[in-house]
């Protein structure tokens, strides 16, 4: 009887033999809720990164066209533009512009030159604006670079110009600018253009004070 009773004791006491191991109910919904709760907020932060991650790649496919056509003008000595368009851009770069065209290209324009105005616009490089849900672009149709690399005004019609290239940094001053915004974020990614040509990226909900990729 002493013996059986003794066995009986220890097998309620927690690492004997005599208990079986697992979890209890308890613990079991205690630690489900915890992942819950990890989840919830590991889920929306990894959500708002990816697409903060999109926005900034959009960014630098636009800066990286613009830089192209800035270079293609000092190189080839010739205006050069990049144009928004809904068009599929041919080889000779005929092209409507439009401000909110999902393709994009890079074009020499025709010289200014008397002796080279048989000369028309050739195509250096298209692409496709990568657009990721919900992302809108706002900005000029059409963006012109003289043979110095400065940004430059151009008329419609002007040397082959699909539309009329704005004064360098608008009507307003400052520098020309795109606007990528997602609905629902507050993130604002701006693409500017400066007068004197040089293409930056920057946050415009953040500022340069406290943040070196701040526009304010």
């Amino acid at each position: 009887m002493g013996a059986t009773s003794k066995s009986l004791r220890d097998s309620s006491i927690p690492g004997t033999p005599g208990r079986e191991s697992g979890f209890t109910l308890i613990e079991l919904a205690f630690t489900t809720s915890l992942m819950a709760i990890v989840l919830g907020i590991a889920v929306p932060s990894f959500g708002r990164l990816n697409a903060d991650m999109r926005t900034r790649s959009t960014a630098e496919q636009l800066a990286g066209a613009l830089r192209l056509a800035r270079a293609s003008a000092v190189t080839r000595n010739r205006p050069a533009a990049f144009v928004l368009t809904d068009a599929t851009p041919g080889a000779d770069a005929a092209a409507n512009a439009n401000a909110n065209g999902r393709n994009w290209l890079v074009k020499l324009m025709r010289p200014t030159s008397s002796r080279d105005t048989a000369a028309g616009a050739d195509l250096v490089q298209a692409g496709t604006v990568v657009l990721p849900d919900r992302m809108t672009l706002t900005g000029p149709a059409q963006v012109c670079f003289d043979p110095l690399g400065m940004q430059a005004a151009m008329p419609e019609g002007a040397q082959d110009a699909a539309t009329a290239c704005s004064p360098p940094g608008g009507d307003v001053g400052g520098p020309t600018s795109y606007l990528l915004s997602r609905a629902g974020s507050p993130r604002l990614v701006k693409v500017r253009v400066y007068r004197t040509g040089r293409v930056d990226i920057c946050d415009a909900t953040r500022e340069r004070s406290r943040d070196p990729d701040g526009c304010r």
